[in-house]
């Protein structure tokens, strides 16, 4: 409608003030007069007040509208914060890890998938916990808001998970503990074939035969993981990292309508990958590189990441990968032992432990020999793995590890103790134990753990970003 030149901005304000008061208990009479009066002057009628308010309501909409940040391009973030900074904000308002590490690992994982193509291999992240409420599902909440084309369910069918995948979802499998991976073996390969670049898996449909790519990011919320019985069986652990929760409030609710600040992360997640150059085969700590392959190739993926962001994030990530590498979670217990026990030796500085020295009647307890025992050792490691012991299986209750089950572990490996003297060669007056001399562990070290060197645990340093 064309609006005559006498129907002044004012005038037209006026007659929504006059309007709005219909609705006031008390007005509604005098604003109706008020309104005969105002289309009296300008020549108009009762049906023109809607097209009068309207165009002008919606011309002052139009001009103070915001636009969807969805939509628009955010501004950049200030000169010393990256997108890797503001994805870690995020997940530190939102939930609660154990250690700052256990964040680098979500921040990086989640950028992983916008480029998890260009590597040969995608990361599993799992997440776990001893018991419910411990924020699993939340963390899911804040990832699927910043992964590429995620895909989000309950409880997978094989047949959902082939589709998802072949469509490049990223895939998030909360309550993993009601996915029967020990019986469904479809379901384990789908969770192996994924993890490499090119994973094929061919299924018959009717009969024709349709081969299904499966290679997508996946990730796995289960309670119960690291405890007996244990959701996945330590060869599927290997291909994930796994990050452990515990029961704390966080700082904020996440409530998805309320949220836009995820939605202006995801849009600087999609300019940092368009412009960012990834090296494909970054340098590994030392640790790492010599351990298990399959971890190296995990951690290789992650640091790529965070080396295409900064110096700083780089060397988070680092970081990272040696207190995984350090933590266990990811290895098979017998490999663990012989990591321990040469951190033990190392530590110590000796080159003999006792299995077990206790004190026995007649016998006077040598406080030299029990600083040598390889059990109490194990025992007091500070990552506290051995006093909750589930057994080689990871299928029986947690228990303190035993000298027979220490002595299992090792028989097949460098065979059984034999009785060695505290100061080396017999001494009048010395006495003897059940023990191995570093030489009996060396071979097995280096088929195992690589080549032999300090691995006691150090202070992790400071947090710094670049």
């Amino acid at each position: 409608m064309t609006q005559p030149h006498n129907i002044t901005p004012k005038a037209l304000k006026r007659l929504r003030d006059l309007h709005a008061s219909l609705s006031v208990p008390g007005q509604r009479a005098k604003a109706m007069v008020e309104i005969d009066k105002w289309l009296v002057k300008y020549g108009k009628t009762w049906n023109d007040i809607a097209e009068l308010i309207y165009d002008e309501s919606a011309a002052s909409a139009r001009k103070a509208a915001a636009p969807d940040p969805r939509d628009a391009a955010p501004p950049p973030p200030a000169s010393d914060v990256t997108v890797l900074d503001l994805i870690r904000n995020r997940f530190e308002t939102y939930c609660v890890f154990e250690t700052v590490h256990e964040v680098v690992v979500c921040v990086l994982w989640a950028i992983h998938t916008h480029v998890y193509e260009l590597f040969e291999v995608t990361p599993r992240l799992v997440l776990t916990s001893a018991t419910t409420g411990c924020g699993k599902s939340r963390v899911f909440d804040v990832l699927e808001r910043l992964v590429a084309r995620p895909k989000r369910a309950d409880n997978w069918t094989v047949a959902t998970l082939y589709d998802s995948a072949n469509d490049r979802r990223t895939l998030f499998a909360d309550e993993g503990d009601n996915l029967p991976f020990a019986v469904k073996g479809e379901l384990r390969a789908i969770y192996n074939s994924g993890y490499a670049k090119g994973g094929i898996f061919p299924r018959g449909v009717g009969k024709h035969r349709r081969e299904y790519a499966t290679s997508a990011p996946l990730a796995l919320a289960s309670i119960g993981v690291l405890t007996p019985p244990g959701t996945l069986a330590p060869p599927l652990l290997r291909r994930g990292i796994v990050v452990l929760l515990r029961k704390r409030k966080p700082k904020h609710r996440l409530i998805k309508g309320k949220t836009s600040d995820l939605d202006r992360v995801y849009q600087h997640i999609l300019q940092f990958v368009r412009t960012a150059k990834f090296d494909l085969d970054p340098e590994l700590p030392a640790e790492v590189d010599r351990g298990d392959p399959t971890l190296a190739d995990n951690w290789r993926v992650l640091i790529s990441v965070a080396d295409a962001c900064s110096p700083g994030w780089g060397k988070l990530a680092r970081e990272a990968a040696i207190w995984f590498e350090r933590s266990g979670r990811h290895e098979d217990p017998v490999v663990m032992l012989l990591r321990d026990a040469r951190t033990i030796y190392d530590t110590l500085g000796t080159d003999r432990l006792f299995v077990n020295v206790v004190e026995k009647e007649g016998r006077p307890l040598s406080a030299a020999m029990h600083r040598l025992s390889l059990l109490p050792a194990l025992h007091a490691m500070e990552h506290g793995y051995w006093m909750e012991f589930c057994g080689v299986g990871r299928n029986r209750s947690p228990h303190k590890l035993t000298e027979t089950e220490l002595r299992s572990m090792l028989r097949p490996l460098i065979g059984s103790p034999h009785s060695i003297w505290l100061m080396g060669p017999r001494q009048p007056g010395d006495s003897s134990a059940k023990g191995w001399l570093r030489g009996d562990w060396e071979s097995v070290w280096g088929a195992y753990l690589g080549e032999s060197g300090t691995s006691a645990q150090d202070d992790v340093p400071p947090l710094q970003i670049a």
